[in-house]
C-alpha cells in the first residue's frame, strides 16, 4: 500500500516538475523515499519521518495562513487551479487524511518489520 501511494506521488511529482518547473523539497523528496522503500534501505524510516513531518508542517502553515486570511477578508480566500475553484474544507480533509495515513503507516510495526527484514536478509 505504501509503495503504491509513493509511486502515485512520484508520478504526480514528475508531472509537477515537468509542467510547472517546480523543483522543491516537497516535490523532489518523494524520489529518494520511493527508492528507499523499494530497496528496503536502512535510512528509509528516517527519510519517511522527515518527509511526512515536512508535509505536516507545510499543511499546518498553509491552514493557519488560510484561517487568518479568512478572518480578514472572507471573500478573497479561494483556491483556483486551471480555472476550477477548489473548495478548501474538503481539500483540507483530504490532505489531513493523507498525511494521517502516512504517519499511521510510518509508525506501524508492519513497516518496521518490512524494513528490518531487509537487514536480516542481507546478513544471511
Amino acid at each position: 500500500m505504501l509503495v503504491a501511494l509513493y509511486a502515485l506521488l512520484t508520478l504526480i511529482a514528475l508531472w509537477r516538475m515537468t509542467t510547472f518547473y517546480a523543483f522543491d523539497l516537497l516535490t523532489l523528496g518523494v524520489l529518494p523515499l520511493l527508492f528507499g522503500i523499494l530497496t528496503r534501505a536502512q535510512w528509509t524510516r528516517v527519510v519517511l519521518f522527515f518527509y511526512v513531518g515536512l508535509q505536516t508542517l507545510g499543511l499546518a502553515a498553509m491552514s493557519t495562513t488560510a484561517i487568518i486570511a479568512y478572518q480578514i477578508t472572507p471573500n478573497d480566500v479561494n483556491l483556483t487551479f486551471q480555472g476550477y475553484n477548489i473548495p478548501l474544507i474538503p481539500l483540507w480533509l483530504l490532505l489531513t487524511t493523507l498525511i494521517g495515513f502516512q504517519w499511521w503507516v510510518g509508525l506501524s510495526t508492519v513497516t518496521r518489520t518490512y524494513l528490518v527484514g531487509a537487514k536480516a536478509e542481507q546478513k544471511t
